[in-house]
C-alpha cells in the first residue's frame, strides 16, 4: 500500500487505518523470496494469470495512461486488482495466523513502517556528512587490518575478492577440508562454506 499511499498523499489525501498489505505479508513469511508483487504472489498461491498493465494500456512510446484506457478495458482489469488483492491476503493472512512471531512482526514492525518509509520516499532524510565520513575512514582501517591478518595467517597477499585464489589458499596451501563443490568440481568458497570452516576452528574463514 506505501505506493498507493505516496499517490494519494500528492492531492492532500493522509490515508489512515493500515492494517493489511499483502506484499509485507509475502514478505514476511518468506523473505528470500525475489518478488512479492501481486502478479507474482497470483500465480504462485492462486495459479492464476492477472492481467498485465501493458495487455490495456500497451508498451513502449506508444503506452497510454490509465484514463485514457477505454472502460471496457479498465473496469475488468481495476476489479481483478482489487479480487486477487482480497483473495491474497485471506490466503496469505491465514498462514501468518499459524505463526506467532511472524505475526507480531507484520503487525508490530512492518505496518507501522509504511506511512514512515512513505514520508522518507516523498521527502528524503536528513543525514550526517560529517559522521558517515568518519565512519568510513574507521570501516577502511579495520578493513585494512583485517585483510593484513588475513595476509598474516595464508603466508602471502592475496585477492579476496577471488573463489579461485581463496581455493587455493584455503584447500591447497592451508589444507582445510572440502565441504563441497562448485557444478564443476572445483571446491566451494559459498559463505555457507567458509561459516562452516570458522566454526570448526579455522582461523582464516
Amino acid at each position: 500500500l506505501k505506493y498507493d499511499m505516496n499517490v494519494l498523499a500528492r492531492y492532500g489525501i493522509d490515508l489512515q487505518g493500515v492494517a493489511y498489505d499483502t506484499m509485507l505479508e509475502s514478505y514476511v513469511l518468506n523473505s528470500t523470496a525475489t518478488r512479492h508483487d501481486m502478479d507474482s504472489l497470483a500465480k504462485k498461491y492462486l495459479g492464476y494469470t492477472t492481467i498485465k498493465f501493458e495487455d490495456v494500456a500497451g508498451k513502449g512510446a506508444r503506452q497510454i495512461s490509465f484514463d485514457q484506457v477505454p472502460l471496457q478495458q479498465a473496469a475488468p482489469y481495476a476489479a481483478e486488482d482489487a479480487d486477487i488483492t482480497l483473495r491474497l491476503h485471506r490466503r496469505l493472512w491465514g498462514e501468518l495466523q499459524k505463526e506467532s512471531a511472524l505475526r507480531s512482526v507484520f503487525e508490530e514492525i512492518e505496518i507501522p513502517l509504511v506511512p514512515v518509509l512513505s514520508r522518507i520516499e516523498r521527502t528524503g532524510v536528513k543525514i550526517d556528512s560529517a559522521m558517515l565520513t568518519q565512519q568510513s575512514a574507521e570501516l577502511a582501517k579495520r578493513m585494512h587490518a583485517l585483510e593484513n591478518s588475513a595476509y598474516e595467517i595464508a603466508g602471502r597477499p592475496f585477492n579476496m575478492g577471488s573463489p579461485k585464489q581463496i581455493g587455493e589458499i584455503f584447500f591447497e596451501e592451508l589444507g582445510m577440508p572440502v565441504i563441497s563443490k562448485t557444478p564443476k568440481g572445483a571446491p566451494s568458497t559459498a559463505e555457507s562454506v567458509l561459516q562452516k570452516l570458522a566454526e570448526d576452528g579455522h582461523e582464516l574463514p
